[in-house]
């Protein structure tokens, strides 16, 4: 297996990282052409149906099996949503209905957690004589870009094998000081996220996407005091990143092998909590809800923090890969752009864990539940304030 290497990167903090899969298209540019087209081709006449895949688990954390259309029910800002249509997937029994895609974290780490996760990784590769259950693969985010192998592999050997021969390059990213070096970091890893998430939205099925590290910089103490061209560029990013990770079916992880601190400023992990409710409008919008483990438990992926245990943060996100759920329903029409619309699934099975996307962000004309381009792509920097 091979990988494809990004562009590298130049001096400048502010270079576009590019992915050299099937094109070296910006991915922000992508996204836009994507839905543009989308438009086009809108028929008003059509419902506007949303897809939303649905992981149910017993209260120790294995899939629940046999539940039907009646076991479910859906609600859209309170109000209960006839499902259109209901399907229960057995990923072992369908292929390409579900993959996962593990993903380290090379701009947020410091060089302690590398060596641990290496061996860690390691190990999991080779559990159960290295056969997985599901089809993986592997990329790197670096501060050359991002490097994804070739396809996705049962076998791993075959995966040990290959990130054996990227490990040689793989460095950890000494942070600038201070707040712009921050801003640069989070900066870089949103792009990353955005292109892993635009890659992902062309595999088939449901999509577990593990991001190993300790997310990037949450800015807390830069949040309350952010402009109002700050605050627009956080929502904005967080309306642009939400739901194109539903769109592209991805449920993200933050497997945080926490042991020397958080890139945020805060010693506590949990901090994130703080910042798990719903933005709805620009001015509520600060930086920390742009959080690495608030996108995951948002997208119905889930936030594993533990003291350097990223083998058991692993398997404990594998259960999660699954027998799930995918139950349609029609959305209201938005009466204003990035509409936020809380969701929640419940079933009718005591102590069940529910986990599916948190809410969306509707736009007028959306058609699919997808929304419509962007009158303006805004510029990488275009949140924070020059130095």
């Amino acid at each position: 297996m091979q990988f494809h290497r990004s562009a590298a990167g130049s001096s400048s903090g502010a270079s576009i990282r590019r992915f050299l899969l099937t094109s070296a298209t910006v991915v922000v540019l992508f996204i836009a052409a994507q839905r543009a087209h989308a438009a086009v081709s809108e028929d008003p006449t059509k419902p506007n149906l949303i897809t939303l895949d649905v992981f149910v688990a017993d209260n120790l954390g294995h899939p629940l099996h046999g539940l039907d259309q009646q076991s479910f029910t859906l609600m859209d800002n309170g109000q209960s949503r006839q499902l259109v249509s209901f399907r229960a997937v057995d990923p072992t029994a369908e292929p390409n209905s579900l993959s996962v895609l593990l993903v380290v974290d090379m701009l947020n780490n410091t060089v302690t957690q590398v060596g641990r996760q290496r061996e860690q990784i390691s190990e999991f590769f080779n559990q159960d004589g290295g056969r997985l259950a599901h089809p993986m693969g592997l990329a790197v985010m670096t501060e050359n870009g991002v490097k994804m192998m070739n396809g996705y592999s049962r076998d791993g050997h075959e995966l040990q094998n290959a990130f054996e021969k990227v490990q040689s390059e793989i460095r950890p990213v000494g942070r600038s000081a201070g707040f712009y070096g921050a801003a640069e970091h989070l900066q870089e890893s949103l792009r990353g996220l955005q292109e892993i998430a635009a890659f992902e939205a062309k595999q088939p099925g449901r999509k577990l996407v593990f991001m190993i590290g300790p997310g990037w910089p949450m800015l807390v103490n830069a949040g309350v005091e952010a402009s109002d061209k700050q605050r627009a560029w956080v929502f904005n990013t967080l309306v642009e990143i939400s739901n194109s990770l539903r769109e592209g079916r991805v449920a993200l992880y933050s497997l945080d092998p926490f042991g020397l601190g958080s890139p945020g400023g805060h010693a506590d992990p949990f901090y994130y909590q703080s910042y798990r409710k719903p933005v709805t409008k620009v001015n509520q919008a600060e930086y920390p809800y742009l959080a690495q483990q608030v996108l995951a438990e948002h997208s119905g992926g889930r936030a594993l923090i533990s003291s350097n245990d990223t083998l058991g943060d692993l398997n404990s996100a594998m259960r999660d890969a699954g027998a799930y759920y995918e139950l349609t329903f029609e959305a209201p029409a938005a009466a204003k752009p990035n509409e936020y619309h809380k969701l929640e699934v419940r079933v009718d099975k005591q102590n069940a864990q529910v986990r599916t996307n948190a809410g969306y962000y509707a736009q007028p004309g959306a058609i699919g539940g997808k929304t419509t381009p962007p009158e303006k792509v805004p510029e990488p920097d275009a949140g924070f304030p020059k130095p």
